[in-house]
């Protein structure tokens, strides 16, 4: 079974590894994205366990409860929330991603906009709820688009 993570996360990575290409990262290392998140995920609370990282990186629809804060806690740290609010910044989320998307642009932001609306819609307040069910409705729309979306070794 193909293990995937969020786009969030592979942009987190290629925002902190610049050195390595976009188009060399379709496959990466488990190791690799738990070892290039650490200092970040330090910063959270509740504080998460290398099993919560995994989780985040395997796209764990049912995750833990740490597992949705510390998605949470990595999209503050990146300001990916719209300020004074739990919806995503669709601008600052699609200037991430456009390093692995560059020629979906437009699409990315419709589909941004959409998983907002979907959250709000299903009246989810808590920023870590929020920020699970984004990227979960962020993987399904990707997908049903076949964007090729990297994926996780173990």
């Amino acid at each position: 079974m193909f293990k995937v993570f969020t786009v969030f996360t592979g942009t987190i990575l290629i925002i902190v590894t610049r050195e390595v290409l976009a188009e060399e990262m379709m496959t990466l290392p488990m190791s690799l994205l738990l070892e290039t998140i650490e200092p970040y995920a330090m910063e959270c609370e509740p504080n998460p366990e290398r099993v919560h990282a995994e989780e985040l990186f395997l796209n764990k629809e049912d995750a833990h409860p740490i597992t949705k804060c510390l998605r949470r806690c990595l999209m503050d740290q990146f300001e990916l929330f719209a300020e004074d609010s739990t919806d995503v910044n669709t601008e600052k989320l699609v200037s991430w991603m456009v390093l692995l998307y560059s020629e979906k642009m437009d699409e990315l932001k419709e589909l941004s906009n959409g998983c907002n609306e979907k959250t709000i819609e299903m009246g989810i307040i808590d920023k870590c709820e929020v920020a699970h069910s984004f990227a979960m409705c962020m993987l399904k729309e990707m997908r049903e688009r076949e964007y090729e979306i990297p994926e996780v070794e173990q």
